[in-house]
Protein backbone atom coordinates (compact mmCIF):
# COMPACT_ATOMS: atom_id res chain seq x y z
CA UNK A 1 0.00 0.00 0.00
CA UNK A 2 1.25 3.79 -0.66
CA UNK A 3 1.25 5.66 2.34
CA UNK A 4 -1.47 5.95 4.35
CA UNK A 5 -1.79 9.28 4.77
CA UNK A 6 -2.91 9.12 0.76
CA UNK A 7 -5.60 6.77 1.23
CA UNK A 8 -9.11 8.52 1.49
CA UNK A 9 -10.26 6.16 5.30
CA UNK A 10 -7.12 8.10 6.53
CA UNK A 11 -8.14 11.67 4.84
CA UNK A 12 -11.88 11.12 6.04
CA UNK A 13 -10.67 10.50 9.56
CA UNK A 14 -8.16 13.21 9.81
CA UNK A 15 -10.94 15.28 8.57
CA UNK A 16 -13.71 14.12 11.29
CA UNK A 17 -11.09 14.46 14.07
CA UNK A 18 -9.59 17.32 13.12
CA UNK A 19 -5.91 15.34 12.46
CA UNK A 20 -6.09 13.38 16.08
CA UNK A 21 -2.39 12.02 16.07
CA UNK A 22 -3.19 8.95 18.33
CA UNK A 23 -6.89 8.10 16.05
CA UNK A 24 -4.33 8.20 12.73
CA UNK A 25 -1.73 6.33 13.97
CA UNK A 26 -4.38 3.96 14.65
CA UNK A 27 -5.88 4.31 10.97
CA UNK A 28 -2.18 3.62 9.76
CA UNK A 29 -1.83 0.53 11.37
CA UNK A 30 -5.17 -0.56 9.77
CA UNK A 31 -4.51 1.02 6.66
CA UNK A 32 -0.69 -0.67 6.69
CA UNK A 33 -1.12 -3.72 8.29
CA UNK A 34 -4.74 -4.76 7.87
CA UNK A 35 -4.40 -8.62 8.92
CA UNK A 36 -2.87 -7.86 11.89
CA UNK A 37 -5.47 -4.97 12.87
CA UNK A 38 -8.58 -7.37 11.94
CA UNK A 39 -7.32 -10.05 14.56
CA UNK A 40 -6.23 -7.50 17.18
CA UNK A 41 -9.53 -6.19 16.92
CA UNK A 42 -11.63 -9.56 15.66
CA UNK A 43 -14.10 -9.20 18.87
CA UNK A 44 -15.57 -5.76 17.14
CA UNK A 45 -15.34 -7.15 13.91
CA UNK A 46 -17.27 -10.16 14.94
CA UNK A 47 -20.08 -7.88 16.98
CA UNK A 48 -20.55 -6.37 13.57
CA UNK A 49 -21.23 -9.94 11.94
CA UNK A 50 -17.36 -10.22 9.93
CA UNK A 51 -15.70 -13.60 11.55
CA UNK A 52 -13.81 -13.60 8.16
CA UNK A 53 -10.75 -11.42 6.61
CA UNK A 54 -12.48 -11.36 3.35
CA UNK A 55 -13.07 -7.85 2.38
CA UNK A 56 -10.09 -5.52 3.30
CA UNK A 57 -11.72 -2.27 1.90
CA UNK A 58 -14.98 -3.08 4.63
CA UNK A 59 -11.89 -4.35 7.20
CA UNK A 60 -10.34 -1.13 6.82
CA UNK A 61 -13.63 1.32 6.62
CA UNK A 62 -14.86 -0.14 9.96
CA UNK A 63 -11.75 -0.15 11.46
CA UNK A 64 -11.93 3.28 10.71
CA UNK A 65 -15.68 3.67 12.39
CA UNK A 66 -14.98 1.75 15.15
CA UNK A 67 -11.79 4.16 16.01
CA UNK A 68 -13.76 7.04 15.53
CA UNK A 69 -16.40 5.66 17.29
CA UNK A 70 -13.88 5.14 20.27
CA UNK A 71 -11.70 8.10 20.00
CA UNK A 72 -15.19 10.10 20.73
CA UNK A 73 -16.00 11.86 17.37
CA UNK A 74 -18.81 9.83 15.61
CA UNK A 75 -21.30 7.66 17.48
CA UNK A 76 -23.58 4.88 16.62
CA UNK A 77 -27.62 4.44 17.07
CA UNK A 78 -29.67 2.34 15.77
CA UNK A 79 -32.56 3.30 13.95
CA UNK A 80 -35.35 2.41 16.40
CA UNK A 81 -33.62 4.27 19.31
CA UNK A 82 -35.91 7.22 21.29
CA UNK A 83 -35.28 11.00 20.97
CA UNK A 84 -33.70 10.67 24.52
CA UNK A 85 -30.90 8.26 23.67
CA UNK A 86 -30.12 9.61 19.89
CA UNK A 87 -29.94 12.91 21.74
CA UNK A 88 -27.52 11.98 24.18
CA UNK A 89 -25.12 9.92 21.89
CA UNK A 90 -24.97 12.84 19.70
CA UNK A 91 -24.32 15.70 23.02
CA UNK A 92 -21.29 13.95 24.32
CA UNK A 93 -19.42 13.80 20.82
CA UNK A 94 -15.80 15.86 20.69
CA UNK A 95 -17.08 17.64 17.54
CA UNK A 96 -20.13 19.00 19.42
CA UNK A 97 -19.05 20.00 22.14
CA UNK A 98 -15.51 21.62 20.43
CA UNK A 99 -17.99 23.83 18.69
CA UNK A 100 -20.61 24.42 21.37
CA UNK A 101 -23.14 23.76 19.51
CA UNK A 102 -26.61 23.86 21.20
CA UNK A 103 -29.32 20.58 21.38
CA UNK A 104 -32.66 21.64 22.35
CA UNK A 105 -34.74 18.82 23.48
CA UNK A 106 -37.79 21.10 22.67
CA UNK A 107 -36.78 21.58 19.32
CA UNK A 108 -38.00 17.71 18.49
CA UNK A 109 -41.11 15.88 18.09
CA UNK A 110 -40.93 12.44 20.02
CA UNK A 111 -42.73 10.70 17.55
CA UNK A 112 -40.71 11.71 14.70
CA UNK A 113 -37.89 9.51 13.25
CA UNK A 114 -34.00 9.94 13.38
CA UNK A 115 -33.67 11.26 9.92
CA UNK A 116 -36.51 13.99 10.88
CA UNK A 117 -34.55 14.88 14.26
CA UNK A 118 -31.36 14.92 12.44
CA UNK A 119 -32.90 16.96 9.79
CA UNK A 120 -33.94 19.42 12.84
CA UNK A 121 -30.37 19.74 14.06
CA UNK A 122 -29.24 20.63 10.39
CA UNK A 123 -31.33 23.42 10.25
CA UNK A 124 -30.84 24.74 14.02
CA UNK A 125 -26.97 24.40 13.43
CA UNK A 126 -27.02 26.36 10.24
CA UNK A 127 -26.02 29.57 11.84
CA UNK A 128 -22.69 27.66 12.83
CA UNK A 129 -22.36 26.31 9.45
CA UNK A 130 -22.34 22.67 10.72
CA UNK A 131 -25.00 19.62 10.33
CA UNK A 132 -24.96 15.96 11.09
CA UNK A 133 -23.24 13.83 8.92
CA UNK A 134 -23.49 10.05 8.94
CA UNK A 135 -20.94 6.97 7.95
CA UNK A 136 -22.78 4.62 5.66
CA UNK A 137 -21.72 1.37 6.80
CA UNK A 138 -24.17 -0.96 5.04
CA UNK A 139 -26.67 -0.98 8.37
CA UNK A 140 -29.82 0.20 9.80
CA UNK A 141 -27.48 1.89 12.34
CA UNK A 142 -26.45 5.73 12.18
CA UNK A 143 -23.07 6.49 12.59
CA UNK A 144 -23.01 10.29 12.60
CA UNK A 145 -21.03 13.05 14.03
CA UNK A 146 -20.75 16.80 13.48
CA UNK A 147 -19.04 18.57 10.17
CA UNK A 148 -18.73 21.68 9.08
CA UNK A 149 -20.77 22.20 6.33
CA UNK A 150 -17.29 23.48 4.25
CA UNK A 151 -16.03 20.30 4.53
CA UNK A 152 -19.02 18.21 4.18
CA UNK A 153 -18.57 18.21 0.16
CA UNK A 154 -15.04 17.15 0.36
CA UNK A 155 -15.65 13.86 3.19
CA UNK A 156 -18.51 13.14 0.65
CA UNK A 157 -16.12 12.47 -2.44
CA UNK A 158 -13.18 11.03 -0.32
CA UNK A 159 -15.80 8.25 0.80
CA UNK A 160 -16.53 7.86 -2.76
CA UNK A 161 -12.90 7.70 -3.73
CA UNK A 162 -13.13 4.72 -1.10
CA UNK A 163 -16.47 3.18 -2.41
CA UNK A 164 -18.31 3.96 0.25
CA UNK A 165 -20.63 6.72 1.26
CA UNK A 166 -20.93 9.81 3.63
CA UNK A 167 -24.44 12.05 3.31
CA UNK A 168 -26.40 14.02 5.63
CA UNK A 169 -27.65 11.72 8.90
CA UNK A 170 -30.86 12.82 7.49
CA UNK A 171 -30.66 11.25 4.07
CA UNK A 172 -29.49 8.20 5.26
Amino acid sequence: MESPDNSPIYKIAAEISNADAKLLSEISECLIHTSNYFHKHLENYENRGMEEERDIDKIRWIGMVDSLIEHGYVCECDYKEELDEVLACIKVLKGVRNENLPLEPDWFDEEDEITDWCETIDQNWQPQDMCIAAIDIGSDSYVMFACRRDSFKTLCEYAGEAGYRIDLACNM
